[in-house]
């Protein structure tokens, strides 16, 4: 059930076990081919195909489409808000709902940027009232949660794995909305390192701080050139497979 279709009478008499789901995602460079709402679209359309596979079970917020994506401002369209920032905008959005009495709060991360003030606000928050001792407060990007299902060779891909405006977000992107991708554009940089710690598109066993337009002058990563729309329909079932599970379980704790 769409959370905002509620007035707040029926947000005060609604079950207080069901999960609140906010998908969070970013405006940001997506390279020369794919919009600066692209991860917006993206969580978006999981968050969607969710809803309406178990609406009786979940209130679904409207995506946050402003993230924390400081390290994409070299390259122009980029809206953002610093870690501190977003840190303290989910804090208080997890306030607000456990206001209203709601006892599990699922962010469904859409966008890399923001695992690390995210996680940081559900952890401050944790630590520092009992209020949450009675609350089950996640968060967890929807390729973390897919990823046994998001496997190249079920689904076709040349490369290994998501990244960056790549192979596996642009061939979403065509599924959704290829009427404004620009394939016609397409460019994408090698890594700028590889090597056996940190993988300049996957990184690897080191956390390393880089701008993107220094890891990618073009904005691009992994081999968008090979996207399709069928790759897309495909890794888009198989991540809402695994979201609706992930729920589900979530709802039992």
């Amino acid at each position: 059930m769409e959370y905002g279709d509620n007035c707040w009478v029926d947000i005060q008499q609604a079950d207080k076990d069901k999960i609140v789901v906010l998908p969070l995602a970013s405006m940001e460079q997506h390279g020369h081919h794919s919009p600066l709402l692209t991860d917006t679209y993206l969580v978006t359309g999981v968050a969607e195909r969710v809803e309406e596979r178990i609406r009786d079970a979940i209130y679904m917020l409207p995506t946050l489409w402003l993230g924390a994506s400081d390290h994409h401002l070299d390259l122009p369209g980029t809206v953002s808000v610093p870690n501190h920032i977003y840190t303290l905008m989910i804090k208080n959005i997890v306030r607000s709902i456990a206001k209203a009495g709601f006892k599990r709060v699922f962010f469904l991360n859409g966008h890399g940027g923001n695992v690390t003030p995210g996680t940081q606000a559900i952890t401050e928050l944790a630590n520092e009232s009992d209020v949450y001792n009675n609350m089950w407060i996640a968060l967890a990007s929807y390729w973390t949660i897919a990823s046994p299902a998001m496997d190249a060779e079920r689904h076709g891909m040349q490369t290994k794995q998501l990244s960056h405006a790549c192979e596996y977000e642009t061939s979403m992107m065509l599924f959704l909305h290829g009427e404004i991708m620009r394939m016609d554009r397409v460019t994408a940089s090698p890594p700028l390192v590889d090597s056996p710690y940190f993988h300049g598109e996957h990184g690897g066993r080191l956390n390393v701080a880089k701008r993107m337009a220094t890891l990618t002058p073009t904005g691009a990563m992994g081999g968008p050139q090979h996207a399709t729309a069928e790759k897309g329909e495909s890794l888009l079932n198989a991540i809402v497979d695994e979201v609706v599970a992930c729920l589900k379980d979530f709802a039992t704790w």
